[in-house]
């Protein structure tokens, strides 16, 4: 709405300013051509119709900063009108509440399996989901339905399919940014409906495809994820994503500003990883984020999945076949649902989809390397 009034506005505004001006010099010069007005009087009613533009084109754009100023707070109010998310002890995702000492005894079984002290039953996976469905909006097409799939403890997973498969969907329900219709996830054997979004989401890291910095210096991004980290911590940190000479290099080191052009594009994406790595999660996600960044950034990327992957789990969407092969374990999916899963060598000599989606990395790949 507040478009289409700043077309309206600007439309009538520069619209009738030109046709004042027509109908003054027509109508003027036919009184002129009478005899009944003088042309320095004509000259003088121009004159004053062009002293009056930058009023009305100064009216005309207040208009319009207002419209975009009620469309602005009126999308602060839906947002500020959104139910936030219990984060205590006692209230639970889905307004669930628990018996404490259900409760307690869900949040003992996580951390006992995060410390490696007990908790988790022998060959418990790291994630399960069991039969879940999932959609955005009520009696609207579920994205994901009847999904089963499970993530070990440790080692490297790829998500792949077609578009719409459900592959980001699967990231935001681990997550708990969606809620499932039915269906159970668990971690470490324990339901998500036992544990608070805390509980959760500190056992996560996730890399989006394009991670937002803040605004501020490499110290502060690098603390949003550790606020007690050292500087040797931080410097552990960025040396895993091949970005410590880098920084080192400059004159601010770790005070250097992310608002300028002194880092580039792919060195933020590496220091949205390197803070993924610093919060030291059980499980990173990384969604597509070897998509659209340069080799070395790519390099970089894989070197952190295969040192992470050794002693807990990382998914990735993967849009890169170099991820692919590399994985140790390959899902597919399709219409909402895993379709196949193996290796790379297993899927190849069994799913056709796999097939055609290989097919297509690796024309993607090769059109990538023949442009750089």
């Amino acid at each position: 709405r507040a478009v289409r009034t700043e077309a309206v506005a600007w439309s009538i505004a520069g619209g009738g300013i030109q046709l004042a001006i027509i109908v003054i010099l027509a109508l003027g010069a036919w009184r002129v051509d009478e005899g009944l007005l003088a042309v320095s009087s004509l000259v003088a009613f121009l004159l004053y119709a062009f002293q009056i533009v930058e009023p009305v084109t100064g009216l005309t754009m207040n208009v319009t900063q207002l419209q975009a100023g009620i469309a602005a707070a009126g999308r602060i109010s839906e947002v500020q009108a959104i139910e936030p998310e219990e984060v205590d002890d006692v209230a639970r995702a889905g307004s669930v509440t628990l018996d404490p000492a259900r409760a307690g005894a869900g949040r003992s079984a996580v951390a006992g399996a995060a410390s490696g002290t007990g908790g988790t039953a022998a060959g418990t996976p790291r994630l399960s989901l069991r039969g879940v469905t999932a959609r955005y909006l009520p009696g609207g097409e579920p994205v994901v339905r009847d999904l089963d799939l499970d993530v070990p403890h440790r080692g490297q997973v790829a998500i792949v399919g077609p578009s719409g498969a459900g592959k980001t969907t699967t990231f935001s329900l681990l997550l708990r940014f969606l809620q499932p219709e039915s269906g159970q996830i668990l971690l470490d054997g324990v339901p998500y409906d036992d544990l608070t979004f805390d509980d959760v989401r500190r056992r996560f890291a996730y890399v989006e495809q394009e991670t937002p910095v803040v605004p501020g210096t490499i110290r502060e991004n690098l603390h949003l994820s550790d606020p007690g980290a050292t500087d040797e911590a931080m410097w552990a940190a960025l040396a895993k994503v091949r970005l410590e000479a880098k920084v080192r290099s400059l004159a601010d080191g770790l005070d250097t500003s992310l608002v300028g052009t002194t880092v580039s594009g792919g060195e933020r994406q590496r220091v949205a990883l390197a803070r993924a790595v610093l919060h030291a999660p059980d499980v990173l996600l990384l969604d597509e984020a070897t998509a659209q960044v340069d080799g070395l950034t790519e390099a970089a990327v894989h070197a952190v999945i295969e040192d992470l992957a050794r002693d807990r789990a990382v998914v990735t969407i993967a849009h890169r076949l170099s991820t692919v092969i590399d994985a140790d374990l390959i899902l597919v999916m399709e219409d909402g649902r895993v379709r196949a899963r193996g290796t790379h060598a297993e899927l190849l000599a069994t799913d056709e989809l796999y097939r055609e989606l290989v097919a297509a990395l690796r024309i993607a790949t090769e059109e990538a390397a023949t442009s750089r």
